[in-house]
């Protein structure tokens, strides 16, 4: 595994790790969505890497969004401030000391089938410094999951 894989996986958990305390229930519809996801990583020092797109099918429930946006999800010593929740948009600033990482994030519902978030983080760790982008869009498919299980994730692409 090489290390923007890896760092690519810790950014990842930070922006999971980084949303506020979803309402009681999600903002979205409960079912198969699809969401493609962009990350642009940039490391002072290192050639320039090419945005890196993923695309999943993911299988949501009560259960996993909680699972996945709750402050149970955080890094302990990450603490969110300026967070503003309205319906159908989120947004805060994040500062997790551990990572020496800050960042800003925000993510829209529309109408319960459509999504969108990005988030920026500026992380500082081990003496490496990398700022990232990562700006996702996701759509509504269905209210049957079919083969893609909750927790489990379909990678497409």
């Amino acid at each position: 595994m090489n290390a923007l894989m890896v760092k690519s996986g810790v950014v990842m958990g930070v922006l999971l790790a980084g949303f506020p305390q979803p309402p009681a229930a999600p903002p979205m519809k409960l079912g198969l969505w699809e969401i493609t996801t962009t990350m642009t990583m940039v490391m002072p020092g290192m050639p320039a890497q090419p945005p890196r797109s993923v695309k999943v099918r993911n299988c949501v429930t009560a259960e996993t969004w909680t699972k996945s946006f709750g402050r149970s999800q955080r890094a302990s010593d990450c603490t969110v401030s300026h967070e503003s929740v309205t319906p159908g948009h989120d947004s805060f600033d994040m500062s997790c000391p551990s990572m020496n990482a800050t960042g800003h994030g925000e993510m829209d519902f529309s109408g319960g089938s459509t999504g969108h978030g990005r988030m920026h983080m500026d992380i500082n760790s081990g003496g490496q410094h990398m700022i990232t982008d990562t700006v996702w869009d996701s759509h509504f498919i269905s209210a049957d999951c079919g083969a893609v299980a909750p927790g489990k994730p379909e990678m497409l692409q």
